[in-house]
């Protein structure tokens, strides 16, 4: 049995760089579509107000201000659930 030789990651490196200009190499281009992206509707005098909170707070956009706000105001309230839902049980077990 021939015993096949591991190609070395340099190696590799060199055969895709000599091949990446032959385009029949290529196989057809597929087009990849972002899964769970959400947009919100926002006004206008939202969306001005979180671009200037987003540049108080140094962020690059208010989208990602936005995002993050969003995320926290999440766990937020799960903490304040969880919380609710062991009080309850508490308040049960008496």
């Amino acid at each position: 049995m021939k015993k096949k030789k591991k190609l070395t990651e340099e190696k590799i490196d060199e055969i895709v760089t000599k091949e990446s200009d032959d385009l029949t190499r290529w196989e057809e281009p597929i087009l990849v579509k972002p899964t769970n992206v959400t947009s919100i509707r926002l006004s206008p005098e939202t969306i001005r107000k979180a671009k200037y909170l987003a540049k108080i707070h140094k962020f690059r956009g208010y989208q990602t201000w936005l995002k993050q706000i969003i995320e926290e105001r999440i766990r937020l309230e799960e903490v304040i659930l969880t919380d609710l839902k062991q009080e309850f049980r508490k308040d049960n077990s008496r």
